[in-house]
């Protein structure tokens, strides 16, 4: 491809950029190199710095070419100009602060469409006389065209940006070089602009095009920023050969070790410019615009492929530009400031080290031309998949030869060689009609002549999948067709989910048998799971999903279908197990049937997994088939169990309990109802033991043979025993005592009104009787132990100390603890049954005032038993004299 054989669009725009910058060349006298970097500049959307004294036009350029492109629409430039100073701010550069939003929100926000981004072209005058913070915000809206403010970026217009300082480069750069270091290695062009010019006549050339006449010379040529964006996308299209990218990395290569070296021998030279990686990658993104400007200004005919001859224009990125080689050296004799002087011998140094270096590149042999695509053929590729779905009707043809097509004419368009243009331009109808086709597919996806949904959904991601494959920019409507397949998905997720009209047809036989019930519930869970499956494909290639309740609701709706179908499945399987373990044991053997259950249990937890899988609930199949049918037969179990120890009783209960386990159904039937069972077992034995006998005399002996009657495990105590081994989470000892306490009484508190109060009546009961009997125990005791204590005489409190030792009730109520066993199992009882706590008190007060009468009781014979002690010892002694 070339200008002579391209659109009149892009001849026409090559023609006004030629026109223009001819007019510059003519006006602006020696500054040739200068302005091929700024038209290289546009081309390649790049930036130019220029520096040198004041005096040398360098605005001057700047604003002619800025001020005469144009936009077709407005007829008026794109351009932001700004002076540079100390005094200059970010928001002179990036637009005012948008204060309402600061006020409301507290985000600083700015109005960009005013500042540099609101522009295609920028001047900014004295650049280099900004702060450093402002330097960094003009490389970043430069290199970056964009603006970050938090969470949002702004994306501006700036294309291309001209710059000027009246600073030598050489001293800046000297004076503060990692400071200006990166900024001048971002931008792609610099040029330095001398006081004086090298050809004596060229300044009387100047003067009499200032002066001569009536008037200055003006610029009539104008260019648009439309024709801009023409010839910058030919540029794009413009192809480097592989030899090209390796005769660049040399250049560079040899240039860096060439600049390296003079400065390493001439204390005087500093190099300007700083070669990088990014360096490198930039000069190959404007060796297509010099390969354009080339055409452009010099050989229209020429193919849009960058060649060898090309390398040479380089230097004007590469190297610090300015005069031409041939005139610096005639500045150098009539110069006379150093600083001038240094310039220029820095420029005539780089300049040689590239010449030098571009001769050493060698010329590699040329790469075998690039096969050239038949566009023709791929034309009559499209022709003939169009007039055969035109032909089909309501029955058209899967679009894959049409996606195939769409996918060989992008990669001849990407490869921006011959035929480019013409397979960009088939490409664009291709694509129109494969998005009308999805639009139509789409639009109408189930009401169409597609009989099943996984035809519609297929077409629909298979029309994605080729637009966004032939072409970026059709990843909207991928995105539109991948959420529409979600969507119909979806319906049929929550309307057609289950074969139910299919399983009420079938009638008892092998295919509603335990043996037949897997593939059965495998078919139902089959279809769910290829559903979820497309969806989640769908999802992440990329698609307009629908609202999270929305797809949740749907899915929801799916797997309750399928769940109540299988609980039907495996409902039947179930019974039918059951039935045959019953028949071979009977109900007695409970966890040998449990046994017999597992094949039949393993099936139900594996559909039970898979559905948890799609979203059910891991444990609700089971719950719903097993529950119900199994909790008569554990009920029963608990009610064969029967024995007087509650310690035999906690064992049984835990076996029942670890039967369930090994069955996998610890977590089917509610632990409450298990508790509820083995409670209710607890209680029915209590109930059995024989009534105690009243005794007819409070007396040690009495009280011996009620103990030895009644239990010495509480019930309270052996129902926290049986909630512990049925607990659904053990306690964990790093919780507070509230915790560990409240959440087996929560466990407990769960079970029945009636039989939580049935436990208190019984367990209060057996504690009162042992309170009440050691209470009309000590009333027959007390009456002689206080009369003794109160007459004083120590033969009778003898007598009444040596009956309390004979009657063993101290014995009993202290060193045996009979009192604080009872206290402590009543303080289990308020605790395991919390509304209990008023007869609990109750009771400790009892047991309290047994303790207290009893022990003021004792304290008294003991002091009226030492005080006659003492007066027997002490009275006759103080009658006789004492001994001399």
């Amino acid at each position: 491809m070339s200008i002579a054989t391209s659109t009149a669009e892009l001849r026409a725009a090559s023609e006004r950029f030629r026109g223009f910058f001819n007019e510059l060349g003519r006006t602006f006298v020696e500054r040739d190199d200068l302005l091929a970097q700024v038209a290289l500049a546009l081309l390649a959307r790049e930036h130019v710095l220029m520096t040198g004294p004041p005096g040398t036009a360098k605005s001057g350029i700047a604003a002619a070419v800025l001020g005469r492109i144009v936009d077709a629409r407005t007829g008026k430039p794109s351009v932001f100009a700004r002076q540079f100073t100390e005094s200059t701010v970010q928001t002179d550069l990036v637009g005012p602060i948008d204060f309402k939003t600061l006020m409301q929100t507290g985000r600083t926000e700015h109005f960009t469409d005013e500042g540099m981004l609101g522009a295609v072209h920028a001047f900014l005058d004295e650049v280099l006389d900004g702060r450093d913070m402002l330097l960094r915000t003009t490389l970043n809206v430069l290199h970056e065209r964009e603006l970050k403010q938090g969470t949002k970026t702004t994306s501006g217009e700036i294309e291309c940006a001209l710059m000027t300082t009246n600073r030598y480069l050489a001293e800046v750069l000297e004076g503060s070089r990692e400071t200006l270091l990166a900024f001048v290695d971002r931008i792609a062009f610099v040029s330095f602009v001398p006081k004086g010019f090298g050809d004596p006549s060229s300044l009387g050339r100047v003067v009499r095009s200032q002066l001569g006449g009536t008037r200055p010379r003006s610029l009539v040529s104008l260019l648009t920023i439309q024709d801009l964006d023409a010839l910058q996308a030919a540029v794009d299209r413009v192809v480097v050969p592989d030899e090209i990218c390796s005769a660049l990395c040399t250049l560079c290569e040899l240039v860096d070790a060439d600049l390296a070296t003079a400065a390493k021998h001439d204390p005087t030279f500093l190099p300007t410019r700083y070669l990088s990686t990014r360096t490198a990658v930039r000069l190959g993104r404007i060796l297509r615009a010099i390969c354009v400007y080339d055409a452009i200004m010099n050989d229209g005919a020429r193919s849009f492929e960058v060649e060898h001859r090309d390398l040479a224009m380089l230097r004007l990125s590469l190297l610090l530009s300015g005069p031409a080689h041939e005139k610096v050296g005639r500045l150098l004799e009539k110069e006379t400031d150093p600083r001038e002087r240094r310039q220029l011998s820095i420029l005539r140094t780089e300049r040689e080290i590239f010449e030098r270096a571009l001769a050493r590149v060698p010329k590699t042999a040329r790469s075998a031309p690039r096969e050239v695509a038949d566009i023709g053929a791929l034309e009559r590729e499209v022709e003939k998949t169009l007039a055969s779905e035109a032909g089909a009707g309501g029955g058209r043809p899967a679009p894959a030869a049409l996606i195939e097509t769409a996918v060989k004419l992008a990669q001849v368009s990407d490869s921006g060689g011959a035929g480019a243009l013409q397979a960009a331009s088939l490409l664009d109808t291709t694509l129109a009609h494969l998005a009308e086709r999805a639009l139509r597919v789409g639009a109408t996806a189930g009401a169409g002549p597609h009989a099943a949904t996984e035809d519609v959904v297929a077409e629909l991601a298979q029309l994605a999948d080729g637009l966004e494959k032939a072409s970026g920019t059709t990843r909207p409507v991928a995105r539109w067709l991948r959420g529409r397949a979600i969507r119909i998905l979806l319906d049929s997720a929550a309307l057609a989910s289950a074969a139910v009209g299919a399983s009420l047809d079938e009638r008892d036989g092998v295919g509603r048998s335990v043996d037949g019930a897997p593939s059965r519930a495998t078919r139902g869970l089959d279809g769910l799971e290829r559903l979820l499956e497309t969806c989640a494909r769908l999802r992440a290639a990329g698609a307009e999903e629908p609202m999270a309740d929305t797809f949740d609701r749907a899915i929801g709706l799916a797997v309750a279908r399928v769940e109540d179908e299988l609980v039907e499945i495996w409902d039947r399987a179930f019974r039918e197990a059951v039935a045959r373990g019953l028949e071979r044991l009977g109900p007695e053997r409970f966890g040998v049937l449990l046994a017999t259950l597992e094949p039949v249990l393993t099936h139900i937890d594996a559909t039970g997994a898979r559905l948890a899988v799609l979203g059910g609930r891991a444990d609700s199949l089971k719950s719903r088939v097993v529950a119900p049918r199994i909790e008569p037969l554990v009920r029963a179990a608990f009610e064969r169990v029967d024995t007087a120890d509650r310690v035999e009783l906690v064992a049984q209960v835990g076996g029942l309990v670890e039967h369930l386990r090994e069955a996998g159904l610890q977590n089917v039937i509610p632990k409450a109802t298990v508790l509820r069972f083995a409670v209710t077992a607890l209680a029915r034995g209590e109930k059995k033991l024989p009534s105690a006998r009243r005794p007819e005399r409070a007396d040690f002996a009495a009280y011996r043979d009620l103990r030895a009657a009644e239990q010495r495990v509480s019930l309270a105590y052996t129902t926290v025993e049986l909630a512990l081994r049925i607990a659904p989470e053990k306690p964990v000892a790093s919780g507070s005592a509230e915790e560990l306490v409240g959440g087996i009484a929560t466990f407990i508190g769960a079970l029945p009104d009636d039989l939580r109060g049935e436990i208190v009546e019984l367990d209060l009961a057996r504690i009162d009787r042992a309170v009440s009997l050691v209470e009309a125990w000590w009333r027959r005791l007390a009456k002689d132990a206080v009369e003794a204590a109160d007459s004083g005489q120590i033969s009778r409190v003898e007598a009444a100390v040596t009956s309390l030792a004979e009657s063993k009730f101290f014995h009993v109520t202290r060193d045996e603890g009979a009192l604080l066993r009872f206290a402590l199992e009543s303080r289990v009882v308020g605790d395991v049954f919390p509304d209990a706590g008023e007869r609990v008190a109750s009771m400790r007060s009892r047991i309290d005032a047994v303790e207290a009468e009893s022990s003021r009781a004792l304290s008294a014979l003991r002091r009226g038993r030492a005080d006659a002690a003492w007066s027997e010892l002490l009275g006759p002694a103080a009658a006789r004299p004492a001994k001399s």
